[in-house]
């Protein structure tokens, strides 16, 4: 797509056509990406047992805190650069670029190593028992050397988006996705690495995947990673971090809730509440997935069009994206609400099925609000209200969820567990109803001004 047909898309197609233009492939993507994951729970399952199972939950932090980094960089720094191009200012975008490049290696590293130097410890906090400390460690030592190359495509991904280039990002992702489930049964099975395998799956499918988002900035995009723009400059750091706070505080404190949920589950079920759980978290993800990537087709459409003062195009955007995003939860939350047993049963079978189809009510409960707390951290990311978005994020990923787990556990034991996810969505649900509403009301009242100023 050449950049006057990107500016087209962004600035002047009807806003349905655009917003699905830009989310199909965002969407197509993460799908692949999510049944990945599952892929590796469904073979190791299969193959090794629960105890596997269980370790992949306990690693799943630690891959949270690298996801986060890149998410927070990615979407703070694609945020700029989509105002930036809608500006017209290439050089700036690439000044961002560059910025953005050196901040994800330098975090990435620093996490890794971190991490690394204290890997057993850490694992045994975040919930892993005996039997399944030695499962976690050789999955996530793997894991973790692979996760710089996980970062820079998280973030490369952003930008392709950023640029209305939705559809290489989907075929980064779908590279990952085919590659992952290529190589899981022959590394799992064929060779006999078990956990090990699946970690090695999922680390060469991010190389391939970075390799391809660094072909794609050398060169063929619109804007390029130049040696001469590798630097940290100060103020555009603050805006990245300003605007990415949300993305980072929503990935790294969602970290934080598995870590406590980890620990109450282990000390309750043992390893098969945790490998329940966690194979609901998977599933749960993958049939919501379609909503994040509907927001990522919303953000560069919001960005874009404030830059060029189109307010209009604005409102119609966060309107459609809020109704999409509600239908999407819906749809999500059926499997699991209508059935548990036939959706889970694939996954496991014993103790841990049976607290899985316990479970997957609550879970489901939880699903439906979540369309309008997404949708609206994203379109003040796209504001660049980054400190707002962060503070929603907050309120729904720590504040309320983590005193719910802790209270209702204590009251109603492995239920009351279950039950602190539907109460605490409900809760940030119903107040992001309130919040969005009135940033929908203050992009209508400049909508009215400037179609006023344009008679």
């Amino acid at each position: 797509m050449t950049f006057q047909r990107k500016r087209e898309l962004l600035g002047n197609a009807p806003i349905g056509q655009a917003l699905l233009s830009l989310s199909l492939p965002s969407i197509a993507g993460l799908v692949l990406q999510t049944a990945y994951n599952l892929a590796d729970t469904f073979f190791l399952s299969l193959w090794v047992g629960h105890h596997a199972v269980a370790a992949l939950a306990v690693v799943f932090p630690m891959q949270l805190v690298i996801i986060a980094l890149a998410q927070g960089i990615g979407i703070g720094g694609s945020s700029l650069i989509a105002t930036e191009l809608g500006a017209e200012n290439e050089k700036g975008a690439e000044e961002i670029l560059g910025t953005m490049t050196m901040l994800i290696s330098l975090g990435s590293a620093f996490i890794v190593a971190l991490s690394l130097a204290f890997i057993s410890p850490t694992l045994s906090f975040l919930g892993a028992s005996e039997l399944t400390l030695p499962l976690a460690k050789d999955y996530g030592v793997i894991v973790l050397l692979g996760s710089p190359m996980l970062a820079f495509s998280i973030m490369a991904n952003g930008i392709a988006r950023a640029e209305g280039e939705a559809v290489m990002a989907m075929k980064t992702l779908a590279i990952s996705a085919a590659t992952n489930l290529v190589l899981d049964p022959i590394l799992i099975r064929y060779f006999d690495l078990g956990v090990s395998g699946a970690a090695w799956a999922t680390v060469i499918a991010q190389a391939g995947s970075a390799s391809w988002m660094a072909l794609y900035l050398g060169g063929k995009s619109s804007i390029n990673i130049r040696p001469r723009d590798l630097k940290l400059r100060r103020s555009v750091v603050s805006s990245i971090v300003s605007v990415g706070s949300s993305a980072f505080v929503r990935q790294g404190s969602a970290s934080i809730t598995a870590v406590v949920l980890n620990r109450v589950l282990l000390s309750m079920g043992g390893d098969p509440a945790l490998a329940a759980m966690g194979i609901l978290n998977r599933i749960s993800t993958f049939v919501t997935m379609p909503l994040y990537g509907l927001v990522q087709g919303m953000m560069p459409l919001i960005s874009h069009n404030t830059g060029s003062g189109d307010q209009c195009r604005v409102l119609r955007t966060m309107d459609l994206s809020a109704l999409w995003a509600t239908a999407v939860c819906l749809a999500g939350a059926l499997p699991l609400w209508a059935f548990p047993l036939a959706t889970l049963s694939p996954f496991c079978s014993g103790e841990t099925l049976e607290i899985a189809v316990a479970a997957a009510p609550y879970v489901a409960l939880g699903m439906p609000l979540g369309g309008f707390q997404v949708v609206l951290s994203g379109s003040y990311q796209a504001l660049s209200r980054g400190r707002d978005a962060f503070l929603l994020d907050l309120l729904r990923r720590i504040v309320l969820v983590v005193p719910a787990i802790y209270i209702l556990s204590h009251i109603a034991g492995l239920k009351g567990v279950f039950m602190a996810i539907p109460i605490s969505e409900v809760i940030s649900g119903g107040l992001s109803i309130l919040l969005f509403r009135e940033v929908r009301r203050c992009s209508k009242k400049r909508c009215l001004v400037s179609s006023q100023d344009s008679i």
